[in-house]
């Protein structure tokens, strides 16, 4: 994917649809998310999503996906977190466990064991 990508990618949107699973107010939110910056760490990545939200309640809650995902070249496995701002995705954090390094290439990974339809 190149750069000033707006949309989600399939590992963004596996994530976050596995993440909406066990929260089901952020699923009819999906189709509607447009990244607004990438950030690769080199032990993970920050995509933050633009948003409309005119609140000034500013109340924050934080989603932790419930499985692990398994990537090539990363032996210990990743996790991700997601933090929503009134009620709306604002940034999806990827991160490795164990020290490990990703280059952000995305290809081959699955959730829980079950590679997802791409």
């Amino acid at each position: 994917m190149g750069p000033g990508q707006r949309e989600l990618n399939d590992f963004e949107l596996a994530i976050l649809r596995r993440i909406a699973a066990n929260h089901p107010s952020l699923t009819l939110q999906l189709d509607e998310i447009l990244v607004l910056n990438r950030t690769f760490t080199g032990a993970g990545s920050y995509t933050e999503f633009f948003s409309d939200s005119k609140s000034e309640r500013n109340t924050k809650q934080h989603f932790g996906l419930d499985a692990l995902i398994q990537m090539p070249g990363v032996d210990n496995g990743m996790g991700a977190d997601l933090l929503c701002l009134d009620g709306r995705p604002k940034c999806l954090e990827i991160f490795t466990y164990g020290g490990d390094r990703w280059d952000g290439w995305n290809d081959g990974f699955s959730i829980d064991g079950v590679a997802l339809d791409r």
